[in-house]
């Protein structure tokens, strides 16, 4: 009787996953950890979401500017998003980081699946967000010292299709980027999680692995 139920359970699951189709990706939260005026960073990561290119920059003290741009094209999905923002930082001591940036974004996707009960969801969607961070920075010596990252980030987001298809998101992300003072690896992993019942069906995860150019000044 219980191999029956889990049997019945597993096939349950099988079939939601099946069917659903995701319409809202999100995308890899960009928490570049700048400290300095006339630091930048350019990073590549490919993730469960996609691929995703972000860029940030400090053209004065305490003020960052991002631009994030992220993509996926296969036979079942496609999405494609753009996103800017402004933020503040402000050094802890030596290491500590507190960061905040807000934004907007625009992007739209296609998603469907198949089967007797295939469907297809797809919209141009809008994404407002502001997101916080707390991290520590690790400053190499020389070229071939260890340098890097590492940051916690809850990203809040409003996320609108248009008419009733719209909703909040928050979106807590673990990050660190580890290597030398120029290229680092960059690892980053969280969740997606709605706050009140939303009609979007959405992708819960966020992972996403690739490389980072740091460019930062030495005092």
């Amino acid at each position: 009787m219980i191999n029956k139920l889990n049997l019945i359970l597993g096939l349950t699951i099988l079939f939601f996953l099946y069917a659903c189709a995701p319409v809202y990706f999100p995308n890899k939260v960009n928490s570049p950890m700048i400290n300095k005026a006339g630091d930048y960073n350019i990073e590549a990561t490919m993730g469960v979401t996609g691929f995703d290119v972000q860029t940030a920059y400090s053209p004065i003290e305490k003020l960052g500017v991002m631009a994030n741009f992220s993509t996926f094209d296969g036979s079942d999905h496609f999405h494609s998003f753009f996103e800017g923002g402004l933020g503040y930082y402000e050094p802890l001591g030596s290491k500590g980081l507190f960061e905040i940036y807000g934004g907007y974004g625009y992007g739209n996707s296609r998603t469907s699946t198949q089967g007797i009960f295939g469907t297809i969801n797809k919209g141009n969607y809008s994404r407002y967000f502001i997101q916080p961070s707390i991290g520590l920075i690790t400053m190499a010596d020389n070229e071939s010292g260890v340098a890097g990252s590492s940051y916690f980030t809850p990203r809040f987001c409003f996320v609108d299709f248009g008419s009733d298809n719209k909703g909040y998101y928050v979106e807590p992300v673990v990050g660190t980027r580890i290597g030398w003072r120029r290229i680092q690896i960059n690892l980053q992993m969280g969740f997606s999680l709605p706050t009140s019942e939303v009609k979007i069906d959405h992708a819960p995860f966020i992972f996403n692995f690739g490389l980072s150019y740091v460019f930062k000044k030495i005092n």
